[in-house]
């Protein structure tokens, strides 16, 4: 018997009676009906489930029993046709450090309901990769990008087609995807953030959910949630969170694409097709969703301005005091000037907090608020939120910190007490603070629309625009209230009684470009790709006048000096001249023009302390010469020649011997003994400016891209060879009539202790960072922004991160130090003859330190 006769045999043996099959079948069925009946509740359940709920009716059944604490929500089958927005927003809080009442806690996350027959199920919706539907590859697409479950609920009820799931351990505890407890993203670490959030074991029988509201197009649930945080102070912490689920629109924006030379946060995606050799990414703008209504489209289209559809609005919180609240408005509805260059009026409105109306709630996302956030915070910040599909901006907040006030007044007072008397006091009068709020405001509100920060745009002025009246009054300081130009430091005493602007535009002319760039609709082209010509042909039309380009954002260092945070100008060596001279101006007079009759110095001291840091930017402004590459953006067949232009050998030798000047003399005025005195501080308080300059004029990333520089055209642009030369030759200069001041040495020490620490021949520390030097670290502290932009600054934004630049060799560095350490050798030796006193003392020590260092080797 073969093998295939032996199991036919088998399985005849094993074969049941056709009665045996039917009675086993019934058995399995009734098994399975039993074992369905357990796991899906009888439809007479809803009714005991739902006892002593409140019911409300909107975007679906909400149902919230305020004795048990227990929320439902009872959805149709309707609900799982569309994608959500899940917000999850700070109402209040007993602890500031990590966010501040009305503050986003994390992104919005896009989602989306399925169930099953046992449980509906919150499905995260990707999509930042996508292909045509109808392209061959579709079904392989959808198989390797499903949407992933963040989280399951049991049916509970069924009501008639409805179910009915249990979401209190969801909004009601600790649910980690929408945790009040921070996490902080390795690139905020990577820009310097090192402040641990808060951290606690979740307190159950101190939370709960406090109200919900149901509305036809979102839900609305606050809850109390408490902590006993852990760490060196343990403590209650306690925070009421307000978590919005809002439904998408059915036809989602038409989107734009993003482009390099205009600055708006955007939105990647990738594209995935047969049709093409390659993944296609693509980039769209971040925008209101501004359209004219039905019946005034052919004006629009016409040329005449009309009102949209959906204004944007913003409501001020009614905290705000009185004196403030109008200028905040103006400032929110100075960006319609803006928008009636792309064709709309009234395109955004400021409105107070609505009284007595119990549907409007701040924190609600269908509410665009301006948010008073009483905390020491010197700051604010525009956030704005998005549908992931298309960019479209959903919702949008100001916060606007209650210490914003001071850093207003430090920038006014430090950049132009010189020449304006008004600002010589304390307290400013409402009208001068109004004037900077209004800016302040107005920039703010930017980021909402969409607009990045162009911290290019002042260098589109001459220097010597900024001292004039006509101009200045026209332009104000930048073309863009998007910079970080913030007050008229240029402007020399006199200047303000001719009619010179001190502070920044209105709205800039490049802001008003942008607006149009973004939101002006255009005729007939219903695709993003058939919006391209028009979209380049405006920013064609502007090439070549800086006042429309747009310079990104650098962070985590610095190599573009043309596009610089705090700067005014197109020079900055003579730019920063008069911001000092201005300044010694200013320390002159401190103690008259910040006097508090009978209170100590701490708050002098804490204003000089500005002082100097408004100083250390202006020489970080000149610093950036130093191996300074400039980027432009260019295209394939545009004709520019080249994208990155390095700053020439004249400009980096002036610079050199700017900075050199300044490091010998800066103590002259910026350290008056006696005032230094009365704050309590010591004489080497400035010291630190200066070894900070020395070390970076020896940065290996700058002497790389010097390097570079010299490879590229040895011309018109330094060697290393000659920038090294001339540097030492600057730097190590003779002694006078055999004595060197008290400065002279300090920057010769710090130079001779830099290139020994870049030698390589000192014994290793076991600390190596190939990241940041410490010259750029200090700089990028300087340079930092000061109206936060929320994470957008890395986020959904172009900006240059220079971090892990190009640096020398450690063969070529310590080659090249060692060379110049042997010419101060030389240099020392010939003037320890001349030279008397501390000075041959000094000679003596630096000649026995660079030798000890040698010899080891």
């Amino acid at each position: 018997m073969n093998l295939s006769s032996i199991l036919l045999a088998a399985s005849i043996c094993l074969m049941p009676s056709v009665g045996a099959q039917a009675k086993s079948k019934k058995k399995d069925k009734k098994n399975a009906t039993a074992a369905m009946q357990q796991q899906a509740p009888a439809a007479n359940s809803y009714a005991k489930l739902t006892s002593g709920s409140k019911k409300q009716t909107g975007l679906f059944t909400v149902l919230h029993n305020g004795k048990t604490g227990q929320l439902m929500f009872e959805l149709p089958d309707s609900v799982f046709s569309k994608q959500y927005i899940l917000a999850n927003r700070m109402a209040s809080t007993s602890d500031t450090q990590d966010f501040v009442a009305g503050q986003m806690i994390n992104t919005p996350m896009l989602i989306e309901f399925t169930k099953d027959e046992r449980n509906v199920y919150i499905n995260l919706v990707q999509n930042n990769s996508v292909v045509d539907p109808n392209d061959p590859i579709a079904a392989a697409f959808k198989k390797n990008f499903t949407n992933p479950r963040l989280k399951g609920f049991k049916i509970m009820a069924r009501n008639g087609g409805n179910v009915v799931i249990d979401v209190t351990a969801f909004f009601g505890t600790n649910e980690s995807s929408i945790s009040p407890l921070k996490e902080v993203s390795p690139a905020s670490r990577l820009l310097g953030n090192t402040t641990m959030p808060l951290k606690g074991t979740f307190a159950a029988d101190a939370s709960s959910i406090d109200e919900v509201k149901a509305f036809p197009k979102n839900i609305e649930i606050e809850s109390t949630l408490s902590f006993n945080t852990q760490g060196l102070v343990k403590k209650p912490y306690s925070v009421k969170v307000h978590r919005s689920l809002l439904v998408l629109p059915d036809d989602p924006m038409p989107m734009r694409y993003q482009d390099n030379r205009v600055g708006f946060f955007n939105r990647d995606k990738k594209i995935f097709s047969s049709n093409a050799d390659r993944i296609n990414k693509k980039t769209y703008i971040c925008r209101w969703r501004l359209m004219p209504k039905a019946e005034d489209m052919e004006k629009y289209f016409a040329g005449q301005l009309v009102e949209p559809e959906k204004p944007i609005v913003f409501y001020v919180d009614s905290a705000f005091p009185e004196k403030w609240r109008q200028t905040i408005k103006t400032g929110i509805e100075d960006w319609n000037k803006a928008f009636e260059g792309a064709g709309f009026k009234n395109a955004i409105i400021a409105k107070d907090y609505p009284k007595n109306d119990p549907s409007f709630n701040p924190d609600d996302m269908r509410y665009n608020c301006f948010k008073y956030a009483a905390t020491a915070t010197a700051n604010a910040m525009g956030p704005s939120h998005k549908d992931p599909r298309t960019g479209e901006i959903l919702t949008a907040d100001v916060i606007w910190y209650h210490n914003i006030v001071s850093l207003l007044h430090n920038w006014r007072f430090v950049q132009t007490a010189a020449v304006d008397k008004r600002v010589r006091k304390t307290t400013f009068d409402d009208d001068v603070m109004c004037e900077a709020i209004r800016y302040a405001a107005a920039h703010e509100i930017g980021h909402t629309l969409g607009l990045m920060h162009n911290m290019g745009a002042s260098n589109a002025f001459d220097v010597e625009q900024l001292r004039n009246p006509e101009f200045t009054q026209k332009y104000g300081t930048t073309p863009s209230i998007m910079d970080y130009a913030r007050n008229n430091y240029v402007a020399q005493p006199g200047d303000l009684e001719k009619g010179v602007r001190l502070t920044p535009p209105i709205i800039g002319v490049y802001d008003m470009y942008a607006i149009n760039w973004g939101y002006r609709l255009i005729k007939d082209a219903n695709t993003p790709d058939a919006e391209l010509p028009t979209l380049n042909k405006w920013i064609a039309e502007k090439a070549g006048d800086k006042m429309y380009q747009f310079g990104a954002q650098q962070v985590m260092g610095t190599v573009d000096p043309t596009d610089l945070t705090e700067d005014l100008g197109n020079d900055h060596i003579k730019a920063s001249t008069y911001g000092i001279s201005n300044m010694k101006i200013l320390m002159a007079n401190l103690e008259d023009w910040a006097k508090e009759n009978g209170e100590r110095y701490d708050n002098m001291a804490d204003v000089y302390h500005e002082i100097t840091k408004q100083y250390a930017r202006y020489i970080g402004h000149v610093l950036t010469y130093i191996g300074g590459k400039e980027f432009t953006e260019i295209r394939q067949g545009d004709g520019q020649k080249a994208s990155m232009t390095y700053v020439d050998k004249a400009r980096q030798k002036q610079t050199l011997e700017w900075l050199l000047n300044e490091m010998r003399t800066y103590d002259n005025w910026l350290t008056p003994h006696a005032l230094l005195n009365k704050m309590e501080m010591s004489l080497d308080v400035n010291s630190n400016i200066r070894k900070k300059i020395v070390a970076s004029l020896f940065s290996p990333t700058a002497l790389y891209r010097i390097k570079e520089g010299g490879i590229i055209n040895s011309t018109a642009n330094y060697t290393i060879d000659g920038y090294m030369n001339d540097l030492v030759n600057m730097l190590f200069k003779a002694p006078t009539a055999g004595k060197l001041s008290a400065a002279e040495m300090d920057m010769q020490s710090a130079a001779i202790n830099t290139m020994m620490n870049n030698s390589g021949l000192k014994p290793e520390t076991g600390k190596s960072s190939k990241g940041l030097a410490d010259y750029e670290e200090w700089f990028n502290e300087l340079q930092q922004e000061q109206m936060i932009c929320n994470d957008n600054c890395m986020h959904d934004s172009f900006v240059r991160i220079n971090y892990g630049a190009s640096r020398l060799s450690d063969v070529e560095m310590g080659a090249m130090m060692l060379g110049q350490m042997h010419r101060v050798l030389t240099k020392y030796r010939a003037y320890r003859a001349t030279a008397t006193g501390s000075t041959r003392d000094f000679y003596t020590y630096q000649i026995l330190k660079i030798e000890k260092l040698l010899a080891n080797k």
